[in-house]
């Protein structure tokens, strides 16, 4: 298996990915957040990995840059969306997405990046409520899925503010 930075050429296979990562409606919108993000100048800069096995792509996680209102300058990013095929959940896939994401962001000058998901899910991998970032959207969910984790040590605590996301991103259904 090998993780590396998705290509243009990608977008099919990562389509594929997040369709069947979900529930029929879930992998839809989930499919189409990520082609849209990929396409979005707003998300600018991002980070999109794919996991490959065997030529096939079989997950994929998406950093989109995001601003925070009241702190510019720090250097932020919304993860989302995030799926691994079905026949490889549960097999950490997810999780090393997830952290070879963030030591690329650490090393790109990243301070911040967010996430809104299953707190069970993400705190296993250093993300954690309780920051004073204010999300893009009214959210549907319990706050303690709003969760953040600093890049730079001490950042969270002296940060607060709005965060503003890419425009593919900032609608109530996404949140």
């Amino acid at each position: 298996m090998n993780i590396r930075e998705s290509l243009e050429s990608d977008k099919e296979g990562i389509r594929k990915v997040h369709q069947n990562a979900f529930s029929q409606a879930e992998g839809e919108t989930a499919s189409q957040l990520a082609i849209d993000l990929l396409e979005d100048r707003a998300a600018l800069p991002f980070l999109s990995l794919v996991a490959e096995q065997d030529n096939e792509i079989i997950g994929n996680i998406i950093f989109s840059s995001a601003s925070i209102t009241g702190a510019e300058g720090v250097s932020a990013y919304i993860l989302s969306p995030l799926a691994v095929l079905k026949f490889a959940q549960s097999k950490g896939l997810g999780t090393q997405l997830i952290n070879q994401g963030l030591e690329v962001l650490k090393d790109r000058g990243g301070k911040i990046v967010l996430v809104y998901g299953d707190p069970n899910y993400y705190i296993r991998t250093g993300f954690k409520a309780g920051h004073k970032l204010k999300p893009p959207q009214k959210l549907s969910y319990p706050e303690e899925a709003w969760m953040a984790q600093e890049l730079v040590g001490g950042i969270l605590a002296n940060t607060q503010g709005i965060v503003q996301c890419a425009s593919s991103l900032n609608s109530p259904e996404q949140w």
